[in-house]
């Protein structure tokens, strides 16, 4: 008998749009955010196994933690809620890398729970799942969702949009270290003159929901901010590729530190990739992915 098997794509994503509202009495934050998925992704297999195992492999696996990694999280999380034991052995190709502000930990859990619910006969709804997935991180919602989202609250709730059309772009890793709890010390160091109402991102939203290309102006991140005033290094790095791609704007990738960068498809991309490098960065080609795409899964039982 072969033994059943999935293979999930999990794919990054970068925020059109980031604003946060306000601080919540839980000590979290709202926030008002646009996200699309990209074709750069992570792989996630599972097959079923006598215990929950994790495996992972990939350059930038290194210094992530199996035992305590998100999609183990994700696979104990559904476990729990379906009232059954996380017999699933997950093993992740990570090609996104982490930390980057790209949410390829959130990624690879919803690809968990979206296989799971499969592997496992569970039937679940996707608002099943991403109430499960909000106990894991605040991401995972959007993930299982996929494409185009436009997400509040803690970024648990998530409107679903219209697919992007397809847009080649550019993702910048600068060669600088990652501090330890690299997005809770970006909202901590947030003022109140950088939280807003929403409105830049709600109206990014609504032009997507009528197919309207995202105007440049409402692409925004309040983290940007936040590094102007905390990280000269980082500000030097992003000063250094704007040089090399002016007039183009780059945005910062959720809580960074890696910026995207819109290309048109007559842009000279493996020249701008050249530079860039020679300037430190590491560049990854990547394109906006479709929900159906961003979703896909394939089966492997008996490979």
């Amino acid at each position: 008998m072969s033994e059943r098997g999935l293979r999930l794509r999990a794919s990054a994503k970068i925020n059109l749009a980031l604003e946060v509202v306000g601080r919540r009495e839980d000590g979290y934050h709202d926030i008002a955010t646009v996200m699309t998925t990209l074709s750069l992704a992570d792989r996630v297999t599972l097959r079923p196994s006598p215990a929950l195992s994790v495996e992972l492999h990939g350059e930038y696996s290194r210094g992530i933690d199996a035992a305590d990694e998100l999609s183990g999280r994700a696979a104990r999380a559904l476990a729990e809620a379906a009232g059954r034991s996380p017999d699933v052995h997950i093993e992740v190709e990570k090609r996104i890398p982490s930390p980057g502000g790209l949410g390829g930990g959130s990624s690879d859990a919803a690809a968990v729970l979206r296989g799971l619910n499969g592997l496992w006969d569970l039937g679940w709804s996707v608002e099943q799942l991403a109430e499960v997935g909000a106990t894991v991180g605040s991401d995972v919602p959007f993930f299982v969702t996929g494409g185009t989202g436009h997400c509040t609250g803690r970024g648990e709730f998530v409107e679903a949009l219209r697919d992007l059309r397809e847009t080649r772009l550019l993702v910048l890793l600068p060669p600088v270290p990652s501090p330890a709890n690299k997005t809770a010390s970006l909202f901590g160091a947030l003022h109140e003159h950088d939280f807003s109402d929403g409105s830049r991102a709600q109206r990014l939203a609504h032009r997507i929901a009528r197919g309207a290309p995202p105007p440049t102006n409402d692409l925004v991140n309040v983290f940007e901010n936040v590094v102007e005033r905390t990280d000269p290094e980082l500000v030097a790095h992003f000063a250094a590729y704007s040089g090399e791609a002016a007039p183009v704007r780059l945005h910062l990738c959720g809580a960074g530190p890696a910026v995207y960068m819109f290309v048109r498809e007559q842009a000279r991309t493996a020249a701008l990739r050249r530079d860039f490098e020679q300037l430190g960065a590491t560049v990854f080609e990547a394109r906006t992915l479709s929900r159906s795409a961003a979703l896909e899964t394939e089966d492997v039982s008996g490979a």
